[in-house]
């Protein structure tokens, strides 16, 4: 197995969480951390290449995120010994390594389900636990248009099966049959109270650290978003003044 990430990622978590997986994990898996480390502006052919994959869905959100997954696909990067280390001189253990894996686990219908996106705080902030559940409800209704179809070409595109555990039937229905204020507290602050359930389940598996990681979203986590940001729009701050997730990918720009 392997778990794969973009470059720039906040590796101190994400080391920090494999390696607790590896402690608590009862499988006999082998498991792999594999670093991919990629830069967008090197990205030129495969850019394009996943601008078809996403079609129809066109926004430099649907893009970064299309990226991330394909990277994250095709397992191709690096793996380390017990020190894993960005720097090769230090780390002379550090090896070229391409998964061989043929799933990958997604994690798509959480944060639908358990009220992980911002726009739940503010529904239930407008609307109580009726606006909030509406929002969800909402979220759920589209899931398979924005995006599920997307994210299983990009995936496929590499030869892997996406497979997704939290909408699996019986996980929704396990869920469906909880009352709202048992899934999240959203009085509380990000990190503790946005997808409470699952917080509480990883805390009983020992995932302790992962338990109050705040939420941060494929493209930014990768910082493939940031870069985008940069290229596109010149800067994040003018990026996020035009609502740049949003924004429609120009047919005419470099990504054609």
């Amino acid at each position: 197995m392997h778990l794969g990430h973009c470059t720039y990622f906040h590796r101190n978590n994400v080391i920090s969480s494999f390696y607790r997986v590896q402690m608590f994990s009862h499988c006999k898996h082998r498991w792999r951390l594999v670093e991919i480390d990629s830069e967008l502006s090197d990205l030129v052919f495969e850019t394009s290449h996943v601008m078809s994959l996403i079609n129809p869905a066109n926004t430099y959100m649907d893009l970064n995120i299309g990226i991330a997954l394909w990277l994250a696909a095709g397992g191709d990067g690096w793996v380390s010994g017990a020190n894993i280390d960005d720097n090769d001189d230090e780390n002379p253990a550090r090896a070229k390594y391409k998964s061989s894996a043929r799933i990958l686990l997604v994690g798509s219908g959480a944060d639908e389900q358990c009220a992980g996106y911002g726009r739940h705080r503010t529904s239930y902030s407008r609307g109580s636990w009726l606006g909030l559940h509406e929002e969800m409800k909402l979220d759920m209704q589209r899931i398979w248009k924005r995006n599920l179809g997307r994210d299983d070409r990009c995936i496929a595109d590499n030869g892997k099966e996406a497979r997704f555990p939290f909408l699996d039937e019986d996980v929704i229905r396990v869920l469906l049959n909880f009352p709202l204020w048992e899934i999240a507290n959203l009085d509380q602050p990000s990190g503790i109270g946005d997808k409470r359930i699952l917080r509480e389940v990883a805390a009983l598996l020992g995932l302790n650290e992962a338990a109050i990681l705040p939420k941060r979203a494929i493209q930014f986590g990768s910082r493939i978003a940031r870069e985008s940001n940069r290229k596109n729009f010149g800067s994040n701050r003018a990026a996020n003044q035009a609502s740049a997730g949003s924004v429609r990918i120009d047919k005419r720009s470099n990504y054609s």
